[in-house]
């Protein structure tokens, strides 16, 4: 079976204890995060081989994240350890009505700073996929890593999956964030990418802008609208799912999720992109983003495929 490259930050999400914003919010749970590490953790729950690649403090907080992506059969053998730099933190709460907030602390984080060469012993393989988002290309080092990553990989013959994942907070100019994310997605042959970032990155309302990301070798858009469910465009066709109703507590991690699923299933197949059954595949990984929401945080919350079957329907 092929393998899933998952790059980006890997951080520390302290969860509130408790429906309150960040000023109201007395304790909060240490728990293991990142988006690109989210999105390796379901893959690999799902019985698919998922590599890491990050670089944390050599600290207490560091030695957790790696415990916490091995203990579910993530490999780390590329996640590296930074004496000089920490690893990366971030809090999180969740209010009654369902939103969350966030607040970052990545001053001198590690996994801003990684590079090419922290990679290089990384060796794709056709039909393999790298997957990667945007909160770890705000640096020059780390976006030079991408860079060479998506090089090796496209040389190869695997794929290149893309989640913009839009954190608005972690960039001093939105404009810059629009060129950075609109420069890599023209690297990608899939696309996550939820409405409202749809929005943002096209300018326009709604479904609107898909094609605008379509015409440099994008394959599959896969468009996510919260408990609405999601739709999935390639070239000509269009595939859509409802969403599943189902008892929702917490929505961190719902998107990775779904998209773990998705690549985790493709790399299960087997298949290429034209012969996946993308109907099927869609909604498996809708039912996958709806199981992480019955619980809180993102990977203790996320279910193998036996789980997600049983429960969602």
């Amino acid at each position: 079976m092929n393998r899933l490259y998952a790059v980006g930050e890997l951080l520390i999400d302290f969860q509130s204890e408790g429906t309150r914003g960040l000023q109201e919010t007395a304790r909060f749970v240490k728990k293991a995060g990142g988006a690109p590490a989210n999105v390796a953790a379901q893959a690999a729950k799902l019985g698919a081989p998922a590599s890491y690649l990050t670089k944390v403090g050599d600290d207490g907080f560091g030695a957790f994240l790696i415990e916490s992506l091995q203990s579910i059969g993530v490999d780390v053998a590329y996640v590296k350890k930074d004496p000089k730099r920490h690893t990366s933190l971030a809090f999180v709460s969740l209010k009654e009505d369902g939103e969350r907030e966030f607040s970052f602390y990545r001053v001198d984080a590690a996994d801003l700073a990684m590079a090419p060469d922290d990679f290089k012993e990384v060796s794709f393989s056709r039909g393999d996929i790298l997957e990667f988002g945007s909160v770890a290309l705000a640096s020059i080092s780390a976006k030079e890593a991408h860079d060479d990553l998506i090089r090796k990989a496209k040389e190869r013959g695997a794929l290149v999956a893309f989640d913009p994942n839009l954190r608005f907070n972690l960039w001093d100019d939105k404009e810059e964030l629009r060129r950075t994310v609109l420069a890599y997605a023209k690297k990608a042959d899939i696309i996550k990418i939820g409405r409202d970032e749809l929005e943002f990155l096209a300018g326009q309302a709604g479904e609107a802008g898909v094609g605008f990301l379509f015409g440099n070798g994008l394959k599959i858009l896969l468009l996510t609208d919260g408990s609405k469910g999601a739709k999935l465009f390639t070239k000509d066709r269009c595939f859509h799912c409802p969403g599943f109703p189902v008892k929702a507590v917490d929505a961190t991690g719902a998107g990775d999720s779904f998209f773990g699923a998705f690549l985790g299933m493709l790399l299960k197949e087997g298949k290429p992109l034209e012969e996946i059954n993308h109907q099927a595949m869609l909604e498996f990984a809708c039912k996958a983003g709806a199981y992480t929401t019955m619980d809180y945080g993102a990977i203790p919350a996320m279910g193998n495929a036996e789980q997600i079957e049983r429960k969602v329907h």
